[in-house]
């Protein structure tokens, strides 16, 4: 089938472009002993790209959801590092499960938390291999960096559970310039260090050490923090709002679009497309305070495009005839992440021929 064969909405993958991009950070990270990635999953959550991602290198993978790491789990991937807090019986019940039969670290910021995944550990015969989060300010959650040494000698008091390290997601994604970004993230693990070798001091050895994530890319394992994995994950698809904001992040090509076609051409500078918010997610960009949307490729002179639920307008900056009710064309989401969980599949895309579709199955896990 050709791409504009397709029933429309769809959720295309450049396959070329997502393989470009997964090959730059594997050359990028190969050969480097000191640091490694450990990709994060909540954008594209398949399996099937995730063994893209460790056949290139990926020392494993990290996700925020349980439920999508009990997929992973079934589908064969086996060390994955939880970038929550697990609460509820049966959540934990369920972690107890999979720690059984994979490799499974899970976040901590709670010694409550850390009591009740000890019991339970306990009670079902395992052991849940811990590594506490280190608070990245307010979007986040995590143990502040002042309390983490004695946060961490604390949860040796439980037998249920086994500190495995630590980990720091990063707040730096606000910082669009490289050079700036790189100071400021510079400093965080200048904190991280010194936080490792008191714990490390203490007699408490620090096997995981995860900090940095896709706007940090290259930036983390040139600070010569020893053993650091950097949870990067866009960078698979990329988006409008990192490539086009994010100096640094422009290396990686835009590998998700919606294809959408035109259905009216209402006034002669206003296009109608079949897309909206229920198939292309915005964005809220520096740091959740401002709202960012998508943008259509190879479309030039577009002055605004606002979306409702299922359409969206498109208005130019001067009329037009070259754009025809029929015609197809691709978005850009300005987040990639949310728009992938809005569609039941992929389609993938090379030299504009379906080669492949994959049901997108760890759409709705949580």
């Amino acid at each position: 089938m050709k791409k504009d064969e397709l029933v429309t909405p769809a959720l295309l993958i450049d396959l070329s472009a997502m393989e470009k991009n997964i090959r730059t950070m594997s050359e990028y990270y190969r050969g480097r002993k000191n640091a490694g990635i450990i990709p994060h999953q909540k954008g594209h959550r398949l399996p099937i790209i995730a063994r893209k991602q460790l056949e290139a290198g990926a020392r494993g993978v990290s996700m925020t959801s349980l439920g999508l790491a009990e997929y992973y789990v079934q589908s064969g991937i086996n060390n994955i590092l939880l970038t929550c807090e697990i609460y509820g019986k049966k959540k934990i019940e369920k972690l107890c499960g999979l720690t059984k039969q994979a490799n499974i670290i899970v976040g901590v910021d709670n010694l409550e938390n850390a009591r009740q995944l000890s019991n339970a550990a306990i009670e079902n015969h395992t052991v849940i291999k811990v590594a506490p989060e280190l608070y990245a300010g307010t979007t986040g959650c995590g143990v502040d960096f002042s309390r983490m040494k004695d946060f961490v000698k604390h949860l040796e008091e439980y037998r249920g559970i086994q500190f495995e390290g630590l980990w720091h997601h990063g707040h730096e994604s606000s910082i669009p310039k490289f050079s700036e970004r790189k100071i400021a993230h510079f400093k965080t693990l200048d904190e991280i260090a010194r936080i490792k070798d008191e714990i490390e001091d203490a007699g408490t050895d620090v096997k995981l050490l995860s900090a940095g994530y896709t706007c940090t890319w290259n930036i983390t394992p040139e600070h010569g923090l020893k053993g650091v994995l950097v949870q990067a994950g866009s960078y698979v698809f990329s988006d409008w709002c990192s490539h086009h904001h994010i100096e640094g992040i422009e290396v990686f090509d835009c590998a998700l679009t919606v294809l959408t076609r035109c259905i009216s051409r209402p006034r002669a500078d206003e296009a109608m497309f079949d897309f909206g918010m229920n198939s292309c997610s915005d964005e809220c960009g520096e740091d959740y305070h401002r709202v960012v949307g998508p943008v259509i490729k190879d479309l030039a002179g577009v002055k605004t495009i606002t979306q409702r639920e299922e359409l969206a307008v498109a208005v130019f900056e001067e009329p037009r005839d070259d754009i025809r009710v029929g015609n197809t064309y691709e978005v850009i989401p300005a987040h990639s992440d949310t728009t992938a969980k809005l569609h039941p599949c992929y389609y993938g895309i090379r030299d504009g021929v379906v080669e492949v579709v994959w049901p997108n199955s760890g759409q709705c896990l949580f």
